[in-house]
C-alpha cells in the first residue's frame, strides 16, 4: 500500500469563498448555539474579570500603596488609585480585599507550589492569578482554563456569545521583543483536552460589527433594509464556502495540522452559527448602540536609542487606549443588556505594559516603567496615577450597570465584577529586593456587584490569602458549582453572605 505524502501548505495559502472572497477569521472562542436571547422572568447572572497590567507599589519605596484603604470595614478612604470610584458614586457597589500573595518557588525549594509562581516575575503571576494553577516558569503559558471560561460554560444559555475577550492596548508597542503571552488573560480547554489561550479582539469597531452587525434599527428605510439583509446572506454564503473546503482538506493532512485546522474549522462554524443568530428585540434598554466609528490610529513602537535603551514619545507607544476602553465598555454594557453574553473579560492594559502613559498622565514613560523609577522618585505615588486610569474605568463599567434597571434592581444586582492586577508590591525573589514592583505580596483586587450574596462598600485584608480564592467567591456568586479554580480552593472569608 502506497505511503500517502503529508500535504504542504504555503504560510500564505487561504481559503477563498465565492468570487475569491478571501475569509481572515480572528481566533474566536467556541459558541453554543447561536439562537435568538430569550425573554427573562428573571435577570440572567453575569460575570466580568477587567485586568490591569501593573503592580501596587514601587522599587526601593516603603510606602505600600496608595491603592488599600487605611480604614478596614465599610466607609473605607479612598487614596489617589480608589478615587475614582468616589468620582463616579460607585464606591458603595465595590469591596476592596487586600493583603493577599501568591507564593513562589523560593519558599519552596525552587520548586513552585500549589498555585505559586517561578521566581522570575514578569508574567509568571498569570497561571496562578487566573487560573489558579502554578507556573513553572516565566514563559507566559497558563496552565488551566481562566475562571472566565469556566463560568461562560455554564452561564451561557442560549445567548449569542459564550464570552467576550477583549483587549484595551493595542499593541505590545516595543520592537525588541514580542509580548509572549502578556497579551493575554483569557484560556478555555478545547475538545482534546488542551489548554489554549483566546486571543482578545483589540479592535472596538470590529466588536461593534460582531455584537450589533445583524441589528436592524426600528424606522430605517426598505432600502437600506434589504442593503443589510443582502449583506449578512453574502457572509453566510462566504463562509458555508469556507466550510466546504476546510472539510476537504482535513483528510490530507498530517495529524498535528489536522487537530490546528479542525480548531479553526470549529471556528468557522462558531462564527456561521453567530452570522445567522437573530438579533435580540429592542428595548427600552436594548437597542442599538452607536456606531464607534473607525479605530483609532495605532501608534508605533517606542524608540530605541544607540545605547539599546528605550526611548519615549508622546506620539509612539499609544493608540488612544483612553477612547478604546470606553467603546469596549459601551459595548460590553450593550451586549450584556441585550443578553447576547453573560460574561466578559477585559484586559485594560497588558502584563508588563510598555503602553505610553503621557497622554493619560503626563508620565513620560511607559506604565511598567513608572515601578522602576521612570516617572520620578516616588515610584507607589506614580503608579497610583496609573493605576487610577485603569480604575476610572472600571467605575464606568459599574456605573453603566448600576443605571439600568431590570428585575431585582439593576444590572450590578445580579453581577459579579472582579478588577486585578498584576503583582503586589514586597519582597522580590528574583532580585531579592526587600521592596519591588516584581512582587506578589500584598495584592489586592476590587469586587464589585450583588449576585449571590456578595458584600459590597467594605475594605477585607484577607492576609496571606491567595487572590485566586476571590474569585472563586465572585464566580460561586455568579452561580459556579466548583468550589476550587485550578489548585487553589476556598472562598475569601466575608466577602459573600
Amino acid at each position: 500500500m502506497p505511503v500517502k505524502k503529508a500535504l504542504r501548505l504555503s504560510r500564505r495559502t487561504l481559503l477563498r469563498g465565492a468570487g475569491g472572497v478571501m475569509v481572515g477569521l480572528p481566533l474566536l472562542e467556541c459558541m453554543l448555539d447561536g439562537g435568538p436571547a430569550r425573554a427573562q422572568t428573571a435577570a440572567p447572572k453575569r460575570y466580568l474579570v477587567v485586568f490591569d497590567g501593573q503592580s501596587l507599589g514601587g522599587d526601593d519605596d516603603t510606602l505600600l500603596s496608595e491603592f488599600v484603604p487605611d480604614t478596614v470595614g465599610s466607609g473605607y478612604d479612598l487614596k489617589t488609585a480608589l478615587a475614582p470610584l468616589g468620582a463616579a458614586g460607585v464606591q458603595p457597589w465595590v469591596t476592596v480585599v487586600s493583603g493577599m500573595r501568591i507564593p513562589t518557588a523560593a519558599e519552596n525549594g525552587g520548586t513552585p507550589p500549589a498555585g505559586g509562581r517561578a521566581d522570575d516575575f514578569h508574567v509568571s503571576s498569570a497561571s496562578p492569578l487566573l487560573s489558579g494553577v502554578r507556573s513553572p516558569s516565566s514563559s507566559g503559558r497558563v496552565y488551566g482554563p481562566t475562571s472566565d471560561q469556566l463560568l461562560a460554560a455554564q452561564l451561557a444559555g442560549s445567548t449569542t456569545f459564550k464570552s467576550l475577550v477583549y483587549r484595551v492596548q493595542a499593541a505590545w508597542y516595543l520592537s525588541v521583543s514580542a509580548p509572549s503571552g502578556r497579551d493575554l488573560i483569557s484560556y478555555k480547554t478545547d475538545s482534546s483536552g488542551n489548554v489554549v489561550p483566546i486571543p482578545a479582539e483589540v479592535s472596538p469597531r470590529q466588536a461593534f460589527t460582531q455584537l450589533f452587525g445583524n441589528f436592524v434599527p426600528p424606522g430605517v428605510d426598505p432600502a437600506t433594509a434589504a442593503a443589510m439583509d443582502f449583506q449578512l446572506r453574502t457572509r453566510r454564503s462566504v463562509l458555508d464556502l469556507v466550510h466546504r473546503r476546510t472539510e476537504r482538506l482535513v483528510p490530507q493532512l498530517g495529524r498535528a495540522d489536522q487537530l490546528r485546522l479542525q480548531r479553526h474549522f470549529d471556528e468557522i462554524r462558531d462564527l456561521e452559527l453567530r452570522v445567522a443568530a437573530t438579533p435580540p428585540p429592542q428595548t427600552s434598554t436594548c437597542v442599538k448602540p452607536a456606531d464607534p466609528g473607525p479605530d483609532p490610529a495605532l501608534g508605533g513602537n517606542q524608540g530605541v536609542d544607540g545605547g539599546g535603551n528605550t526611548t519615549y514619545d508622546q506620539n509612539l507607544g499609544y493608540s488612544n487606549e483612553d477612547d478604546r476602553a470606553k467603546s469596549f465598555i459601551g459595548l460590553i454594557h450593550m451586549a450584556m443588556v441585550c443578553d447576547l453574553t453573560r460574561v466578559a473579560s477585559l484586559q485594560l492594559t497588558m502584563f508588563q505594559s510598555h503602553m505610553n502613559m503621557y497622554a493619560l498622565t503626563a508620565q513620560g514613560c511607559d506604565l511598567h516603567e513608572v515601578g522602576h523609577f521612570g516617572a520620578g522618585r516616588e515610584t507607589t505615588k506614580q503608579m497610583a496615577k496609573a493605576q487610577a486610569w485603569h480604575v476610572k474605568h472600571f467605575a464606568s463599567l459599574i456605573s453603566k450597570f448600576a443605571s439600568t434597571p431590570e428585575p431585582g434592581g439593576t444590572m450590578m444586582d445580579n453581577t459579579a465584577m472582579v478588577f486585578l492586577l498584576e503583582g503586589g508590591h514586597g519582597f522580590d525573589p528574583g532580585s531579592g529586593k526587600t521592596w519591588s514592583s516584581h512582587s506578589t505580596e500584598n495584592m489586592a483586587c476590587l469586587v464589585a456587584g450583588k449576585v449571590g450574596g456578595l458584600k459590597t462598600g467594605l475594605h477585607l485584608q484577607a492576609t496571606g490569602m491567595h487572590p485566586a480564592r476571590v474569585l472563586i467567591t465572585a464566580m460561586r456568586a455568579a452561580g459556579y458549582s466548583g468550589t476550587s479554580l485550578g489548585e487553589v480552593s476556598g472562598e475569601i472569608p466575608g466577602l459573600r453572605a
